[in-house]
């Protein structure tokens, strides 16, 4: 058996693992020694070493929460009376930091002593590990026993953990945790302050140099602020302010430099100013002054250091800046010289003043206190990487240069948010190029609107199926949406609409109206899976229309079952979905001007049976723009008879209403469907072509009735059809004089580029 130990207890600077001691046989070789034997680890059974070398071995790991410095170990063998024979011999002795890489302790196996069973039994030393650096995990696999049997055991074992190693990080010093090289400052006056402005890195101190940085007159001098705090300090300044006594303002360099009525800028040469503050009877710069010197006459006076600090002061020409005596080099020519100058090459004066910093996209440049010429940035509001100020729309992440697409400026980054072509699918969602709307995140995309632009139709579905609404207007939820709502889909009704092919990402529309606040309607495309949309706006409960759009999500042919969701009733008011001309997904396209637009043969049917109307003649032959009279109800009808006509053969019959609703019937060699008012057109003299296609070759039959709303007009009737071809090799019912892709089926074109799939690369 395995045996893995964790202790949680790595801040100890020893840690046991104990194999034994219960609590109620604690005893004193256990409390003298640790040396714990009454239990302890044993295997008879090997297994799958951690370190893939061992294989198959009894082994054990101990294994620490964090890594540890290890120094000494202690070691106490099998010792339980009558089992120190179990005890390890041969064993090897593996470190490791990850588990994955195995280091062996010494060159070859330990050999260990067999436990003695005696009560005072102190086990013995183990490796020294302090070499190996820092341990997480030790394996300790046994070869062997003392009796050659297949059980192996251990007592104890203590590893003893280094106090002083670093568990941090060492610096470049070798400090743990330290803070890095630190800075040294020149101290060239021996004062133990350092000079802010000449420093340098190293591990050790070096010599003349101190921790300190706030000594800037490492010369040793005095300057003006080390003046101004002595007199204001020892009330100076008190009476000697701006218009104070004699003239002599100490409050500022140039107040004291002035010199006050008496002597003027003499003040500040030989001993004048000591003088005046410590000698009786002084001669100063106008004659001997009769009166005691100044401080004799204050009560806190200047003592002779801080008198000496002022001569001294004087004595090196009381300069402002104790950095800057008189003659100091001032290679700028600014006024600053260069030992206080941070920019000793640069004309303090301009400080303020207004500059270019070369930067474009910054405004309101000048030039600060070091040195340098700086402007307030542009912001750049659209987060394109181009700065407003050079961005010909600011507020438009989709271009810089004022034109979407195409080549942007260098600078011009792209958004992870944007959808720059509207087509949905942003940068973030994989969108190959987003300047064009027809290529997508998996490449092209198969809208119509990119296989054939400007060309591209749009089509509704055809009603295939119904189940409880009323029949009189279930079919005006068919075709296109234009106003005229289906018959009202209840509980448990359902209407299925059919299209005959879509791409998956195409987008499928319905116009549905409600009559209930909380109505909802459930689309199920293909019996695969359903989209759920609810009325957006309670307000209208009236069956007012609302478009519901989804995304296609596999190809084909697309049949939607529609039905209610939670309540009321819905109605549907048409479909739409975008088509390329004579592709699949085009309604016609089995029509003749798709198969053959070149070889179409025209013919016209005849017409029999009529009642209930009159002028019936004129529905006979060709439109000819003459119409019937009024056709309504349900007794009026009129049959038409065709002879021999081949599968897929166009009919047409040109009808007029005079009602938005209105609604014809046909039954075609006895299968029923009706069409309803195309174009919503009330004008009963504006005919409209509806056609349809012939399901089965030969003679045709076709009985039609008002169906709708108002009546309906009949000018005729004629057929479409493909002519015989003298030759069609790949019997596609497509002429090899017509044929796009001979060789291959011309009616298969799976991504709509009217391009049949046979032929398209």
């Amino acid at each position: 058996m395995k045996n893995t130990f964790t202790t949680i207890l790595t801040s100890l600077m020893t840690i046991s693992f104990l194999f034994f001691c219960h609590s109620s046989n604690l005893n004193a070789q256990c409390e003298d020694n640790s040396n714990y034997w009454i239990e302890s680890w044993t295997s008879c059974s090997t297994s799958q070493s951690p370190n893939q070398a061992r294989g198959m071995s009894n082994w054990l790991l101990f294994e620490f929460d964090e890594d540890q410095a290890i120094g000494t170990s202690t070691i106490w063998n099998a010792n339980r009376p009558g089992e120190s024979q179990l005890g390890a011999k041969e064993v090897f002795i593996d470190i490791s930091s990850d588990g994955t890489t195995w280091t062996q302790v010494g060159t070859e196996a330990f050999t260990w002593e067999k436990g003695t069973e005696a009560l005072d039994y102190a086990g013995f030393e183990g490796p020294d590990l302090s070499s190996y650096g820092f341990i997480k995990k030790i394996l300790i696999t046994v070869i062997s026993n003392h009796d050659g049997s297949n059980c192996m055991s251990i007592a104890e074992f203590k590893f003893d953990i280094n106090p002083d190693a670093c568990y941090g990080i060492k610096d470049e010093c070798g400090v743990c945790d330290g803070d890095g090289i630190p800075t040294w400052f020149e101290d060239a006056d021996g004062d133990g302050l350092g000079n802010p402005f000449e420093s340098l890195e190293d591990c050790i101190q070096p010599p003349g140099y101190v921790d300190d940085n706030t000594d800037p007159c490492d010369n040793g001098l005095y300057g003006w602020a080390d003046m101004e705090s002595l007199l204001y300090d020892n009330g100076c300044t008190g009476c000697h302010a701006e218009g104070g006594a004699g003239g002599l303002d100490l409050t500022s360099f140039e107040g004291i430099s002035t010199g006050g009525n008496r002597c003027g800028s003499e003040i500040l040469t030989g001993n004048t100013l000591v003088g005046i503050i410590s000698t009786p009877d002084f001669m100063d710069c106008s004659g001997e002054i009769f009166a005691r010197p100044m401080n004799d006459r204050v009560g806190n006076a200047l003592d002779q250091t801080e008198i000496a600090m002022i001569q001294e002061w004087i004595d090196a020409g009381a300069p402002y800046d104790c950095a800057c005596p008189p003659g100091s080099t001032d290679s700028d020519g600014d006024g600053v010289c260069d030992a206080s100058d941070a920019c000793p090459n640069f004309d303090n004066s301009l400080i303020g003043t207004p500059c270019d910093d070369g930067t474009e996209c910054t405004q309101y440049d000048v030039w600060v206190n070091s040195c340098e010429c700086i402007g307030e940035e542009v912001p750049d509001s659209d987060f394109d990487g181009v700065c407003d100020i050079l961005d010909f729309e600011p507020l438009n992440p989709c271009t810089a240069d004022g034109i979407v697409g195409g080549l942007e400026p260098g600078l011009w980054i792209a958004a992870e948010s944007n959808d720059c072509d509207q087509d949905g699918v942003s940068i973030g969602d994989g969108d190959l190029d987003d300047f064009d709307a027809c290529i997508n995140a998996s490449g092209t995309s198969l809208d119509p609107d990119c296989f054939c632009p400007g060309s591209s139709s749009i089509a509704g579905a055809s009603l295939i199926k119904h189940f409880g609404v009323n029949l009189n207007a279930v079919y005006h939820g068919q075709g296109l949406p234009d106003g005229v709502m289906s018959s009202t889909v209840g509980w448990q009704d359902y209407l299925d609409f059919q299209f005959p092919h879509a791409e998956i990402g195409q987008e499928i529309c319905f116009d549905v109206g409600f009559n209930s606040t909380d109505g909802g309607v459930k689309f199920e495309i293909n019996e695969l899976g359903s989209y759920k949309f609810y009325n957006p706006d309670t307000t209208l409960i009236n069956f007012e229309p609302h478009t519901f759009c989804f995304p296609v999500f596999v190809t084909g042919q697309q049949t939607v079952r529609v039905t209610r969701h939670i309540t009321g009733g819905l109605r549907v008011d048409g479909s739409s979905l975008r088509y390329c001309r004579c592709t699949e997904a085009d309604p016609k396209s089995k029509y003749p001007s798709c198969v053959c637009p070149g070889d179409i043969v025209e013919g016209t049917g005849t017409l029999g049976i009529t009642a209930g109307f009159w002028d019936e003649d004129h529905a006979d032959g060709f439109p000819d723009g003459q119409f019937t009279a009024w056709i309504n109800g349900t007794g009026d009808s009129l049959e038409y008879h065709y002879e021999e006509l081949p599968i897929n053969t166009e009919i047409c019959v040109t009808i007029s209403f005079d009602n938005i609703a209105g609604k014809v019937s046909f039954d075609l060699n006895g299968n029923y469907f009706e069409l309803s008012n195309q174009t919503g057109s009330e004008d009963y003299q504006v005919g409209q072509n509806l056609c349809f296609l012939t399901t089965e070759e030969g003679e045709q039959h076709l009985k039609i009735k008002e169906a709708g709303s108002g009546s309906i007009w009949v000018d005729g009737t004629y057929t479409r059809a493909c002519a015989d071809c003298e030759q069609d090799s790949d019997n596609d019912n497509i002429c090899d004089e017509d044929d796009i892709c001979p060789g291959f089926n011309d009616n298969y074109d799976e991504d709509q580029d009217g391009i049949p799939d046979g032929c398209d690369t």
